[in-house]
């Protein structure tokens, strides 16, 4: 890519490694994922190492340091809710693993949706997750859930005339988006009929902190054909779930 640090390339290569392995990963396994000379890596992990980016946590064995969680931190600035993410995280496992699909949460920061942890279902055709990925703000069970919580000046505000028609399902006319929004507030979750995917389906409900503030969503993706009973079924999970993750994290604040 022209204009590009040729030295910022090779470090987000050694990141992607050790997220992709999710553990701590030799200078070895470093080497022979990334391509890199072994001297490169060698001076990459010990500066990455310096700043705190990364921790040895063995000999010759890197994970991601503590500078990198407060980085993250600084993500969503409104909130501390990324740096309760890790006590929230063995609920999220065993929420995909009882309802047998990908669970996600999301938050809304700085105008953007981003999904911030996941939980992969042990099944042939669950979803798969990005984190750090943002998400359209009109499409979505998770970004509905999100925007309904709004002011609706504020909402009309972000969605101005934006709103592209993603597939034959997306809400782009203004009045049937707020219609939805309002049923979102009144029956407390939200559903994606196909409206970012066709293909893709999902149900939505909110985190909430103090009181009734909704500080985040949780949404569980699933394939356009599942059948009513076991959307009937995922749906359940999704309310109670999206309690849970309330329940624990008031336990932090």
């Amino acid at each position: 890519m022209p204009n590009s640090n040729p030295t910022i390339e090779r470090m987000m290569q050694i990141f992607e490694v050790i997220e992709s392995v999710g553990d701590a990963v030799s200078q070895t396994t470093l080497v022979e994922r990334t391509g890199l000379a072994r001297s490169t890596v060698y001076r990459l992990l010990n500066s990455l190492t310096e700043c705190g980016m990364l921790r040895e946590v063995s000999a010759g064995r890197f994970a991601f340091g503590g500078r990198m969680l407060q980085l993250a931190e600084k993500v969503t600035p409104g909130s501390d809710f990324i740096s309760r993410l890790r006590f929230l995280q063995p609920i999220l496992d065993k929420l995909a693993l009882d309802i047998g699909q990908t669970c996600k949460i999301s938050v809304f920061e700085r105008g953007a949706i981003m999904v911030v942890a996941g939980a992969s279902a042990r099944t042939p055709h669950a979803m798969s997750y990005t984190i750090g990925e943002y998400l359209p703000l009109h499409a979505g069970g998770a970004s509905k859930v999100l925007m309904a919580y709004l002011e609706n000046a504020q909402r009309q505000r972000l969605l101005g005339n934006n709103r592209p028609s993603l597939t034959e399902r997306t809400i782009v006319n203004m009045d049937e988006f707020e219609h939805e929004m309002r049923l979102v507030q009144e029956r407390e979750w939200a559903e994606d009929p196909g409206e970012y995917s066709l293909s893709v389906c999902s149900y939505a409900a909110p985190i909430r902190g103090t009181g009734t503030e909704v500080i985040a969503a949780l949404s569980v993706p699933f394939m356009s054909g599942t059948s009513d009973d076991d959307r009937a079924a995922i749906l359940h999970g999704t309310i109670v779930g999206a309690r849970k993750l309330s329940d624990e994290y008031r336990r932090f604040i």
